[in-house]
């Protein structure tokens, strides 16, 4: 086929005759609010201005603004080309930052907001590695917090990127599941059913309970669904201390099977569940999912992506969908 034989779709050939430069005149005449204030922001003439905007209108079709005494005044098709020049600038002002990120020399800080004993989670521990020796100048900041507070933290915008459990997946945020983490139910070596054979659920409805102040959504419809925690024994938000608390037979309570069995509580804490009657909780990378992101934040979700990506031995679970983040762009997680 010859290229005289090919029809281009009219947007294909609006970007092609159109002069960029046009764009970048009409985003000064709109954030600065005048064609007088764009000249001097641009050191150009007003009429060299007024004109590059009625070429850009007769591009468009539409009248982008008004004039007045104060100014102008954008119309509807002038606010939604602002939006539109608003993002290519932010693009092109991030250049300089994508080529550091190419050649490996990008620095600065990503700060994160985590639950606690994520160092446990040997996904975690492989993805901050990438992310440290492919990235060694930009810094990672870890505060760990509740469960409850890591959530509340991205949605207020203070952070950019959190880890930790969320039950209600909202379609405004990104989320890259990380692991299911195995929940079990743990009494006390003084406990009588310490050493013996897994119990079903409906035999600890009795069972006095050590729980958290602020409990994960999957830990309370669990003990609702069967009945349990009816009687509190303890509560403890550190879950050091509940541990601590069940190990000294204050009562059983819900713990995640990996940190358990990793800490110094192994040998004095006894899982009372068959391990298909325990329940999971799934840890997930958090972020909005249109906000723009920083350089730094944008790389470790990258490499976060790959990795998990791998991991899975195919997209099935972790699908890259069309998404606008970061002054780059990212995957969207359903």
């Amino acid at each position: 086929m010859s290229k005289s034989d090919l029809v281009l779709e009219p947007s294909v050939i609006f970007a092609r005759n159109v002069d960029w430069n046009l764009f970048k005149i009409f985003y000064e005449i709109a954030r600065r609010g005048g064609i007088g204030a764009a000249a001097r922001s641009l050191n150009k003439q007003q009429p060299s201005i007024s004109s590059a905007l009625q070429r850009l209108e007769a591009h468009v079709g539409a009248t982008l603004c008004i004039r007045t005494s104060r100014g102008i005044e954008l119309t509807i098709h002038g606010h939604q080309l602002f939006a539109a020049c608003r993002e290519m600038f932010e693009c092109v002002q991030n250049m300089p930052r994508a080529a550091s990120a190419v050649r490996g020399d990008i620095s600065g800080a990503v700060a994160l907001r985590v639950i606690s004993n994520l160092h446990q989670q040997p996904k975690l521990t492989e993805i901050f590695d990438r992310f440290h020796r492919r990235y060694p100048r930009i810094e990672i900041k870890l505060d760990v917090a509740p469960w409850r507070d890591v959530l509340r933290s991205l949605k207020s915008g203070e952070i950019e990127i959190c880890i930790g459990f969320e039950d209600k997946l909202d379609p405004k945020y990104l989320y890259l599941p990380i692991t299911d983490q195995t929940q079990q139910i743990y009494c006390g070596s003084k406990h009588p059913l310490f050493g013996k054979a897994a119990v079903s659920p409906s035999q600890l409805v009795a069972e006095p309970f050590v729980v958290t102040e602020d409990e994960p959504v999957p830990y309370t419809r669990y003990r609702e669904r069967h009945g349990l925690g009816q009687q509190i024994g303890g509560v403890a938000d550190n879950l050091q201390e509940r541990m601590w608390l069940i190990q000294l037979g204050m009562g059983i309570g819900i713990l995640p099977q990996a940190i358990v069995e990793a800490s110094d509580f192994a040998s004095k804490l006894w899982p009372l569940l068959p391990d298909v009657e325990a329940p999971t909780c799934t840890i997930y990378f958090m972020a909005n999912a249109s906000s723009i992101r920083s350089a730094p934040a944008q790389l470790l979700l990258d490499t976060a992506l790959a990795y998990l990506q791998q991991e899975e031995e195919g997209p099935a679970k972790v699908q890259p969908l069309p998404r606008t983040v970061g002054r780059h762009q990212v995957s969207r997680v359903d």
